[in-house]
Order: C-alpha cells, then sequence, then structure tokens
C-alpha cells in the first residue's frame, strides 16, 4: 500500500471552513492536533490484511 502523507494544516483549516467551522478560531489548533492524533491512530488498520476475507452478510433482523 502507498505510503500516506499525514494531513497538512491548509488542508484541515479548508476542510473545517467548509464544515462551517470558524477558520479563525484559537480552538482549531487543539482540534488540528486531536484529528492528526485520530489519524496516526487510524494507520495500524492499513495493516490487517483483508485478501482472503468474505464480506460480511447483509443483517436482516429476526421477523417475528
Amino acid at each position: 500500500m502507498p505510503e500516506t502523507t499525514p494531513m497538512s494544516r491548509e488542508v484541515f483549516i479548508y476542510l473545517a471552513a467548509r464544515a462551517g467551522l470558524d477558520a479563525s478560531s484559537p480552538h482549531l489548533d487543539e482540534l488540528f492536533q486531536y484529528v492528526q492524533a485520530v489519524l496516526r491512530g487510524l494507520q495500524s488498520l492499513e495493516e490487517i490484511d483483508v485478501g482472503g476475507v468474505e464480506p460480511d452478510m447483509a443483517f436482516i433482523p429476526a421477523q417475528e
């Protein structure tokens, strides 16, 4: 799998503004650090080999 690059601050500010957040808010600094930590934590999911696994069947609740 290709190496992913971390999200730049400029991209984060753009996405935050598109989501309706105030791009000039000082709270975005804290939010940016949090998002970076979450993205780093998700990188371990790329190491899971799911090549030989079939997707689960759709969930169909029991009929009464």
